[in-house]
């Protein structure tokens, strides 16, 4: 069952599709946590390392995160339901995936880490903009930015 990548449109023919978050509780008591079954799908819909969203509910849980990128298992501590993560995951495709402009997920982000900027590119509409670096995720993207990321300004590449 997949779902829209922006939740507000309504339209089962909409273009941009991604699997709905599987969330699996695993331990008891004290060392409980929620292991993303399929957030590797899930961050390759949004065009977005694993990492971030990942990243993100901790931020807003308020909780721990575990990235174990070889055997692809991402966990936040604590039991959370998956229909939470996947509200809380449209939070993070309005704030970091969707174009302010256009609101098609066709954005890639731009880290400088000497300017400790993140600028996001639409592919669809051509917008370029800034993003607000006040969230807690910024500061883990500026740290580790994507791999497809333009690192610097790109001057000493062209000479």
């Amino acid at each position: 069952m997949s779902v829209n990548v922006n939740r507000s449109v309504s339209d089962q023919f909409y273009r941009y599709k991604m699997p709905r978050l599987i969330a699996k509780v695993e331990g008891k008591g004290n060392g409980i946590k929620t292991v993303i079954v399929n957030m590797v799908d899930v961050a390759k819909a949004l065009n977005r390392p694993p990492t971030y969203p990942t990243k993100y509910f901790g931020c807003e849980l308020g909780a721990q995160t575990q990235f174990d990128v070889k055997n692809d298992r991402y966990i936040v501590n604590g039991s959370h339901e998956a229909n939470k993560l996947q509200d809380m995951l449209d939070g993070f495709i309005k704030k970091f995936v969707l174009c302010p402009e256009c609101e098609n997920p066709e954005t890639d982000l731009h880290v400088n880490p000497k300017k400790q900027t993140i600028g996001n590119s639409c592919k669809a509409c051509g917008y370029r903009g800034m993003l607000d670096t006040h969230h807690k995720l910024c500061t883990f993207i500026l740290k580790n930015p994507p791999e497809n990321s333009d690192i610097g300004t790109g001057k000493k590449e062209k000479e």
